[in-house]
């Protein structure tokens, strides 16, 4: 029976180490001699992508919370018509990769993209370029 523990703490040990090498070459190459591109990097973008990054991550957790809590909710206390399909429904934004999913919401937003298209028609806002 120990025999089996081993078995299971060394593997569990190794995919552990697999999983973490990736992270452990970043911190060594940050603070290795790089030819100046992490002070660079550091004294330029990082503070604004670690912003960014904070920021993302805070606004996902609050929508997250907003409309998962009470969806949630209302799946689990309540009858409502068409409820199995509802289960469904809520499940399926898992079946798209995040990476997909910023594609589209970059193509749908971005300055050709059919929303601001619309948002021009509709409002008539036009591309000004200011001169200082």
């Amino acid at each position: 029976m120990k025999e089996k523990n081993i078995l299971w703490k060394t593997s569990s040990l190794s995919v552990a180490l697999l999983l973490v090498l990736p992270i452990l070459a970043i911190f060594y190459t940050a603070i290795g001699d790089t030819d100046d591109l992490f002070p660079h990097l550091m004294s330029t973008v990082m503070p604004t992508y670690a912003w960014n990054t904070v920021t993302l991550v805070t606004g996902v957790m609050l929508l997250s919370l907003v409309f998962g809590i009470p969806s949630a909710w209302l799946m689990a206390m309540c009858r409502l018509p068409s409820e199995r399909i509802l289960q469904w429904a809520l499940v399926l934004p898992l079946a798209m990769p995040g990476y997909i999913v910023g594609y589209i919401f970059t193509d749908w937003f971005d300055f050709a993209g059919p929303v601001q298209i619309m948002l021009r028609d509709m409002t008539g806002w036009a591309r000004r370029i200011l001169v200082p």
